[in-house]
C-alpha cells in the first residue's frame, strides 16, 4: 500500500483506532471510520476522516483494517467490491482459553475462530490478501480492559489484588505499535492469508507486569498477594453479585500460565519490532492531540 488509497477502519473508537487513525491520515491516506459511538452516527467529515455508522451502505474502498469484531469484517468484505488488502486483529485467546474451563469463555473462542476461518475462506475467494493478527494483552490508552482496568482499581483503593501464584510469563504489547503494524500489514499485494500472533518486546511474570504497572499510578499502590484457594471463591462472589464485571475464576488461575506466543511470522514478514513493557502515565490515559487526526506516528 505504498500508494494513497481509502482505507476504512473498522472498530475505529477502540485503543489501536486511537493510534491507527492518524497514522494512515499522516501518511496521506483517505480515512472512513466505522464506529456507533460516532458524534453524529452519519457521514461527516473532519480531520481527514469521514465517520459512519458501520449499519449505513457499504463503503467502496482499496483497504480494510478491523480492530472490531470479526463478523463485521466479513460482512464488509461480502459487500467491499474494490478491496484489494485486509487486516484483521483477531486474539491469541483463541489458543489460549480453547480448554478453559469457563463456558463462556469456551463459546466466545470458538466462535471468533469460526469468524477468522469464514473470513479466510471468503479472502481465498476473492483473491483478497488477508492478514489476520492476533495480539495478546493490549495497552497504550486506558481503554482495554486489564492492566488498566486494574489500575483504576489500584487508583481508587491503593491496592491490586493478584494471586500468590502469579508467575505466569506475559507479553502485554501497545496499541500504537500494533498501529504501525497494520499499515504495514496493508502493504501487502500477493492475494495471500497470513496469519501471526504480535506480541510485545518483553516477556516478564505476571506480577513483574503488574508492579511497572502500579507505578503508573497517581497514588502508590500496593499488590496484594492472595492465595487462589481464597482468591477464587472471591472473584465468584464478586462477578455473582455484579460487583466486578467480565470477571471469572478462570482469570485467576491463568496467572500462574506461561501465555506466550511466537511471533516469529510477523517479524521475518512484516518487520515486527515491538517496544519493551516499559510503561508510563501516559500509557494508560487517551494521547494528547489524537482527536485533531493529523499526526502520523510517533
Amino acid at each position: 500500500m505504498s500508494e494513497k488509497r481509502h482505507v476504512v477502519v473498522a472498530g475505529a473508537r477502540s485503543q489501536v483506532g486511537v493510534f491507527l487513525l492518524p497514522g494512515l491520515v499522516g501518511r496521506g491516506h483517505r480515512v472512513t471510520a466505522l464506529s456507533r459511538q460516532a458524534d453524529d452516527q452519519v457521514a461527516s467529515s473532519a480531520g481527514g476522516i469521514s465517520w459512519r455508522s458501520p449499519d449505513t451502505s457499504p463503503v467502496d474502498a482499496d483497504g480494510l483494517v478491523s480492530c472490531g469484531p470479526l463478523w463485521l469484517a466479513r460482512r464488509l468484505v461480502e459487500k467491499g467490491e474494490r478491496l484489494r488488502s485486509v487486516v484483521a486483529f483477531s486474539t491469541t485467546s483463541t489458543v489460549s482459553k480453547r480448554q478453559s474451563k469457563d463456558r463462556a469463555e469456551r463459546t466466545l473462542v470458538t466462535a471468533i475462530a469460526g469468524e477468522e476461518d469464514a473470513l479466510k475462506t471468503l479472502c481465498r475467494q476473492r483473491g483478497i490478501t488477508l492478514s489476520i493478527l492476533r495480539p495478546t494483552l493490549v495497552y497504550g490508552c486506558g481503554r482495554d480492559r486489564n492492566l488498566s482496568r486494574l489500575l483504576r482499581l489500584g487508583e481508587r483503593t491503593g491496592f491490586m489484588p493478584l494471586s500468590t501464584r502469579a508467575d505466569g510469563l506475559r507479553q502485554p504489547v501497545h496499541a500504537g505499535d500494533l498501529a504501525e503494524l497494520a499499515v504495514s500489514a496493508l502493504r501487502r499485494d500477493d492475494h495471500s492469508i497470513f496469519e501471526s500472533p504480535v506480541c510485545g518486546g518483553s516477556m516478564l511474570t505476571y506480577r513483574e507486569m503488574l508492579e511497572k504497572t502500579a507505578r503508573c499510578g497517581r497514588r502508590t499502590i500496593r499488590l496484594l498477594a492472595i492465595p487462589p484457594w481464597l482468591m477464587i471463591p472471591m472473584v465468584s462472589v464478586a462477578a455473582l453479585t455484579g460487583l466486578a464485571s467480565g470477571v471469572n475464576p478462570e482469570m485467576v488461575r491463568r496467572q500462574a500460565i506461561d501465555l506466550v506466543f511466537d511471533d516469529s511470522p510477523a517479524r521475518d514478514t512484516l518487520g515486527w519490532n515491538p517496544r519493551p513493557f516499559d510503561p508510563t502515565p501516559a500509557d494508560f490515559q487517551l494521547p494528547p492531540g489524537r482527536s485533531s487526526v493529523g499526526e502520523a506516528f510517533p
